[in-house]
């Protein structure tokens, strides 16, 4: 096989050929090999390229080890079963798995892809077909014993049957066809107890349910041309049954998993004491919460109790039962065995009152997460088909996908762009939009609109990766990539970040935003991608189809993008949407349609010609896209967060993954395009490309669902509430320090300036993307900054240098001095900037990148010398957290660790013994108020060496009551084990930097003073050292 196309396979037939795999999990392109790729339970997420040493073994060689796993010994069962054409099975079913999947008449547009097939065949398969052959018992016993894995208590042994299906293989028509199946077998044989008589669906949230609406039949619509359920969209009926359909309804109920979590009653359905006041004048609270039976009742009314049920559940690695109380590593957004104990819960409850048939599974990734108490990525043992993600890419049916493989960096195992957060996450705000929103009101502050602040890299990042998408956008397509046209929807380029704190910085960066100046007036701040700035770049005014959007809890919950601006906005969409739910929900129900519900759509319809989100370019998100979301125009993803487990990221990948168009290509012998039918071969799609960064995947392995071995015994270290008043300490973010500049003429001396160095070592200038099937490269470059003049970026580091060190004590900017500070810059920017890993001088411009505030800084120590002493020095604090508090302490430790009585925190950490004798000494001592180990505190004081700025994490903090008159408190900094590496510099900043720094503004910010003592080398003296400071404050 030659040919441009890296598709191997038809998506309509068994896969034939597979890219040579090594026991790793990577691909080599080079190496194409016949036959279908054996299943293996080690699981690579999104393939990687073959080193440039291929593997001398390929996976297909291990059938031996393999062979018999649950998944392979169903594939050859069916297989025979196919090719024999449904032997052994009811009539209704051979009609339909011939009329589905061996049907000459079925119109090309309508058929079934081959990852559907063989999860319809293999659920029919074991219904009907494989307890009638000693190899289809063998199997039911290996999936039974699977089963029971769960737990010893047979109620928790649910029938559960799971399919593994990639994204954007076509679950949901999976799911037509088994409802389909059960329904007119179930009408024809009624008293055939293999068949269900209801149905349920589960769904893990508000939009995969609303999608999923497609599964009811839509008998509102009789044009056909207007039917909106999948039975008659995708040709699911044969017209013998299709009399039969309409009463499907009656028999099917689509619910998210939350249903099942009981409701507190209402009315006349609570207790006659809730409410109420007993004798002692306290409130009764009953805690009136519904049974199960009211739950099925409310959920399941219109189901005959005792009756046969079918339950399908989608995205199924949501329900499992935990057999750890911890929480789970691999999401940050939420506590999943909280969620899979209520969903799993609710189907055992339901079991209970029904007659289980199957509870049928459907998900790409039916695996245990790390904290679910079962082997971290080991396979739901359950599990009898799989068509993943290697499969579904080598056939064609979804985009293949280009990640970072080199860069000009120095890191040696991964590029930097392939796991950027990793790189920048200190400098990212660490709390959310309504955590700063809270931080500011208990100040007494409200926040207000700031310019945006991300890391140099993260910007870098993002001039490289737009780059590339406007070339998408104008058009420019790969080898054999279908083009763009007239009736093209934009791509769409996203942005996964961490919080809402860093999606809001992100979008005010790319998309621009507004701001009251001093005198009201209205500001507007251009976003620096053209393509993605929601304002006009003339007048600054809001544009009419904003093309970004930023969607995440924080915008729902607070309304900030429907506000009226936003209805004027999308004023004529909004009314085709109100005409539509009209249609859809009857005369009146528009008025109930909520704000958030409108956003959804914009959300849900992205890239949809004529839809509310029809204009959209860019999607900033915090985690409301990693499922159900199903835009196919997606060409570009850039992750900004953590990723706790390959699973999240393949389901955020999945969001670029899914194809925009479905329509075949004939390929002659040799693989070339050809629409001469008498020279076609093979039908395949075109490929389609998607372009992925800050998803850090690698290989991981599942083990066996056997029980994991002991945990190491953790000991969690945390704030105890009811010490927070008397013992809580605040501390003062720091992250650098000014020195105020008196009035008077302004000299300079950089003689003794350390060189600021642009470290190409660690900044990317230029990445590889390659794709692991195909030999296609392709380069992500810094372009914008090389295109800007020297000048223009002296004069706006001038401008920074004025606002950071140039303004009076009302904060009014020293313009009359800017021509001096210009030529100071100047001269700065020729002889101290240096390029590290980089020869071409252009590239000082990427201190375009660079955070303002660190270029003004090094400029200002060497501006005006003799006015750097402590009385003139001023701290900088941190810019989303300007102080913290060990109310935020929290963390797990396998450490040693002593137990406290006089600190907010329960235990201090001991990394020796040191640590634990000095909290002795701490909890002994009359005048220590309180004290706090500085673990999982957080509390650095930044110094400088070598040019580059540092951390320094001190052992200890104190709270003294002193003995002066009148009676104070002072917070005590202590140092007991030496401050090991680059001791001078630490102790230099600490007392001609932050002490005078930070008790400059002691009165301003009313805390205490504070102070600092190093118990030197030898700790047995410590309680005369501790003593003596204090007294002699």
């Amino acid at each position: 096989m030659t040919s441009g196309n890296p598709v191997l396979n038809s998506p309509y037939d068994e896969p034939i050929w597979h890219y040579a795999t090594d026991a790793e999990g990577s691909l080599n392109y080079k190496d194409i090999r016949q036959g279908r790729r054996i299943f293996t339970p080690d699981i690579q997420v999104i393939p990687t390229r073959q080193g440039p040493q291929s593997s001398a073994f390929e996976l297909n060689d291990m059938k031996a080890e393999y062979g018999e796993h649950l998944i392979n010994l169903c594939r050859a069962e069916v297989g025979k079963w196919r090719t024999a054409k449904y032997p052994n099975t009811t009539r209704i079913s051979k009609e339909l798995l011939t009329f589905w999947f061996d049907n000459p008449e079925r119109h090309a547009v309508k058929k079934l892809f081959f990852a559907q097939q063989e999860a319809v065949e293999t659920a029919v398969w074991l219904n009907e077909v494989a307890d009638k052959s000693n190899a289809g018992q063998h199997i039911l016993n290996l999936l039974r014993n699977g089963q029971h894995t769960v737990s010893d208590d047979p109620a928790d042994q649910l029938p559960r049957i799971a399919f593994k299906m990639a994204t954007g293989t076509g679950k949901t028509v999976v799911m037509a066809c088994l409802i389909c199946y059960h329904y007119f077998n179930r009408q024809e044989y009624r008293n055939d107890t293999r068949f269900a008589d209801y149905f349920l669906i589960v769904a893990p949230g508000i939009t995969i349910k609303s999608r999923l609406g497609v599964l009811y039949v839509d008998t509102k619509n009789k044009n056909p041309k207007d039917i909106e359920d999948y039975y008659r969209i995708r040709g699911l009926i044969p017209p013998s049954m299709e009399h039969r359909l309409e009463n499907l309804n009656a028999r099917l109920v689509i619910t998210n998993y939350h249903t099942f979590e009981p409701k507190t009653l209402q009315g006349n359905k609570r207790s006659p004491f809730d409410g109420k006041v007993d004798l002692e004048g306290n409130k009764i609270d009953t805690d009136n919460k519904e049974d199960f039976s009211q739950v099925v009742k409310r959920t399941l009314g219109k189901f005959k109790l005792g009756s046969r049920l079918l339950i399908l559940n989608d995205e199924a690695h949501h329900c499992y039962l935990p057999k750890s109380k911890s929480k789970t590593t691999d999401n940050e957004e939420a506590d999943e065995n909280a969620r899979a104990a209520v969903w799993f819960s609710g189907l055992r409850e339901i079991a209970k009152k029904f007659k289980l048939e199957a509870v049928y599974d459907l998900s790409a990734t039916p695996y245990y997460l790390t904290g679910s108490g079962y082997t971290p990525y080991s396979l739901f043992p359950w599990v009898v088909s799989d068509f993943g993600l290697i499969e579904a890419i080598e056939s064609g049916l979804v985009k293949i996908p280009f990640l970072p493989e080199s860069d000009n960096t120095q890191e040696l195992t991964m590029p930097v762009l392939r796991n950027l957060y990793d790189h920048v996450k200190e400098e990212l705000p660490k709390k959310g939009q309504r955590g700063q929103r809270k931080a500011a009101a208990a100040e007494g502050n409200k926040i207000t609109e700031q310019a945006p602040h991300l890391p140099s890299l993260v910007k870098g990042a993002l001039d490289q990766f737009y780059n590339h998408y406007v070339d998408y956008f104008n058009g420019i397509r790969k080898i054999q990539e279908e083009r763009a046209s007239l009736f093209s929807a934009p791509p769409v380029f996203i942005v996964v970040c961490n919080n809402t704190g860093v999606s809001k910085e992100v979008y005010k960066y790319i998309a621009g935003y507004q701001y009251q100046d001093a005198d009201g007036n209205t500001v507007t701040v251009q976003g620096v991608k053209d393509l993605f700035s929601n304002y006009d770049s003339v007048t600054g005014n809001p544009l009419k189809r904003p093309p970004t959007l930023l969607i995440d809890s924080d915008a729902l919950e607070n309304s900030e993008q429907i506000n009226d601006d936003f209805k004027k906005i999308f004023a004529s969409e909004i009314e085709e949407f109100k005409k539509d739910y009209v249609r859809l929900h009857g005369q009146g129900s528009i008025d109930k349609i909520s704000d958030p519900e409108i956003l959804r759509e914009v959300v849900n319809t992205v890239g949809q010609q004529g839809k509310l989100g029809s204009h959209i370019r860019c999607v900033v998100s915090v985690s409301m896209l990693t499922e159900g979301w199903d835009a196919n125009t997606v060409t570009h993803i850039m992750g900004l967060r953590a990723f706790g487990s390959q699973l999240l990221c393949e389901q955020v990948a999945g969001r670029a993954l899914r194809r925009m168009n479905y329509f075949l290509q004939g390929y002659d012998k040799d693989g070339n395009p050809t629409t001469d039918k008498r020279k076609v071969v093979i039908e395949k799609f075109p490929p389609e490309y998607a372009h992925i960064i800050g998803v850090p995947f690698k290989m991981f392995k599942g083990g066996t669902a056997e029980p994991p071995p002991p945990p190491v015994e953790l000991t969690q270290i945390a704030a105890i509430p009811e010490r927070q008043a008397e013992m809580e300490i605040t501390f003062p973010n720091v992250v650098g320090y000014r020195v105020e500049n008196l009035d008077g003429e302004i000299q300079h001396d950089f003689s003794n300036i350390e060189k600021y160095e642009i470290d190409g070592s660690k900044f990317p200038t230029e990445t590889i993307m390659a794709s692991p099937i195909s030999p296609t490269e392709e380069k992500l470059e810094v372009k914008g900054v090389l295109e800007k003049r020297d000048q223009e970026l002296i004069f706006l580091i001038t401008k920074e240098l004025i606002k950071y060190h140039f303004c009076d004590d009302e904060g009014n900017p020293q313009f009359q001095k800017f021509h001096k500070l210009k030529s100071i810059v100047e001269e700065w920017y020729h002889e101290k900037v240096v390029l590290l890993n980089i020869t071409d001088p252009r590239y000082k411009r990427l201190l375009y990148f660079e955070e303002p505030k660190k270029i003004v800084d090094h400029i200002a120590r060497g501006i005006n010398p003799q006015h750097n002493t402590t009385e003139h020095i001023r701290p900088v604090f941190n810019y989303y957290n300007k102080f913290s508090s060990t109310k935020y302490v929290n963390g797990n430790t396998v450490k040693g660790v002593y137990q406290t009585e006089k600190s907010h925190i329960n235990y201090v950490v001991m990394d020796s013994e040191w640590e634990g004798i000095c909290a002795k000494t701490l909890e002994e001592i009359e005048s220590v108020e309180c004290y706090v180990k500085n673990q999982f505190l957080g509390f650095t004081i930044p110094y400088t060496k070598d040019g580059k700025d540092r951390q320094y994490y001190p052992d200890f903090i104190a709270r003294i009551k002193t003995k002066n008159q009148p009676l104070t408190t002072i917070n005590l900094i202590i140092e007991i084990s030496g401050m090991s590496k680059d001791k001078a510099e630490k102790k230099w900043f600490v007392e001609n930097r932050w002490l005078p720094a930070v008790n400059a503004l002691k009165d301003k910010y009313d805390y205490p003073e504070w102070h600092f003592i190093e118990v030197a080398n030898d700790i047995r003296n410590i309680r005369n050292q501790l003593i003596e400071k204090i007294q002699s404050i």
